[in-house]
């Protein structure tokens, strides 16, 4: 499934089962545009990344064209071994289907074109502005989900969270936390 919304074109998945509190998806191996960083906050983290991703699609690029703007903005979190550790948060913007096979070349040395592989996983959707504890809580929710349908084979370690509106959407924005299946 590939959906435009607003007018912004989403990374492509498969539904492969829907519950009433999460949905199981398949994404297909495809590029993303990409850079990360350590920090405590989860907020301040992907307000640096943003803009170094934003500043590719703005023409930051080998070809100094612009590229459109997609959907999700997908954070990677792989928590810090203690309460008050930084995490490693890597953020991605999906390259939009004409440019999957020829990516234009990041010129910032912090961000690169990944090739990510199929991805398997499990999606909690809520809506709002969020704040680090809205993600911690609704990934922390999806977990119980999938404990209690005795999901197996999911890395509860790390957790993508998932976001679609632009930051002008003041309504009904759309959010996600995603689990990992192996």
């Amino acid at each position: 499934m590939c959906v435009v919304t607003w007018g912004i074109e989403t990374a492509p998945y498969q539904v492969v089962d829907t519950t009433q509190t999460y949905e199981e998806r398949v994404y297909p191996e495809q590029k993303w545009v990409t850079t990360w960083c350590l920090s405590v906050s989860h907020h301040d983290a992907t307000n640096d990344m943003f803009h170094k991703l934003f500043n590719y699609i703005a023409g930051q690029n080998d070809e100094g064209i612009k590229i459109d703007m997609t959907a999700p903005v997908t954070t990677l979190v792989q928590p810090g071994e203690g309460p008050n550790c930084e995490n490693n948060f890597t953020m991605s913007f999906y390259v939009p289907a004409v440019h999957q096979d020829n990516p234009p070349t990041p010129t910032n040395p912090d961000v690169y074109i990944e090739h990510r592989p199929e991805l398997h996983v499990f999606s909690r959707r809520f809506h709002g502005f969020t704040k680090d504890e809205d993600w911690i809580t609704n990934a922390a929710l999806l977990a119980e989900d999938l404990q209690a349908a005795d999901q197996e084979d999911v890395d509860f370690h790390t957790y993508y969270t998932a976001g679609y509106d632009s930051p002008f959407v003041i309504f009904n924005r759309t959010n996600e936390v995603w689990f990992m299946k192996h």
